[in-house]
């Protein structure tokens, strides 16, 4: 019962977030007249896909963090983090098949599901291949967080070091290939800001936990 009780909530909070991200995407990047709907939710979905790898790492790292740890603590729980990774594979998948339905660019399967397959011309095709081995890092990386109690925690361990990997091919796919990054003001100044303050994170958190180790020996 507990566990379906979780599913309800999260499920809710998943709908309430994407109908609150479509109504203001809408008004800051709003659909024009040379766009279809599977360009515009190929583009939605990416930004969305984005923010819920952000607050996974986010958390992830947080929770570690000598500086934000004791913050971060009163809101995190496991099965959010689960929730968060899930919510963004999800994005993600959406993102990269609504591009199957767009008679503009003219993709097949194999365009959208193996990286360095694509020739296209329509974005850049090596960042295109960015996004897509990312896509499947973040796959990994939620299966083996639901599957956390049945792996051995040096495994779990290394494959969640694949985070900062997927999270720079993200950075990067966004940058190069992400149309409303690089022609709204707004969006890309939050994009590049995120990166940034994430970065920072990080570095603090390796920097800490480096120097614990040097303590404790």
């Amino acid at each position: 019962m507990k566990f379906f009780s979780k599913a309800i909530l999260y499920f809710v909070l998943f709908i309430a977030v994407f109908i609150v991200f479509q109504i203001l995407i809408n008004i800051i990047s709003p659909l024009d007249a040379q766009s279809n709907w599977a360009w515009y939710l190929s583009r939605s979905s990416g930004i969305l896909a984005y923010i819920f790898l952000w607050l996974t790492i986010f958390l992830g790292l947080s929770i570690r963090n000598p500086l934000l740890k004791n913050f971060v603590a009163r809101a995190y729980s496991f099965d959010l983090h689960c929730f968060l990774g899930a919510a963004s594979v999800f994005w993600s998948l959406i993102h990269g098949t609504s591009l199957l339905f767009d008679p503009m660019i003219n993709f097949g399967i194999g365009d959208v599901a193996i990286p360095f397959f694509s020739h296209t011309a329509v974005v850049d095709p090596y960042y295109m291949s960015l996004g897509i081995a990312a896509f499947y890092l973040m796959a990994i990386m939620t299966v083996t967080s639901y599957l956390k109690n049945h792996l051995k925690n040096w495994l779990w361990r290394t494959l969640h070091f694949l985070n900062p990997a997927a999270f720079v091919f993200v950075v990067f796919h966004g940058l190069y290939n992400g149309t409303d990054i690089n022609n709204n003001l707004f969006i890309g100044g939050i994009y590049l800001f995120s990166a940034f303050f994430l970065a920072i994170i990080y570095f603090t958190s390796l920097i800490a936990a480096i120097a614990g180790r040097f303590r404790s020996n």
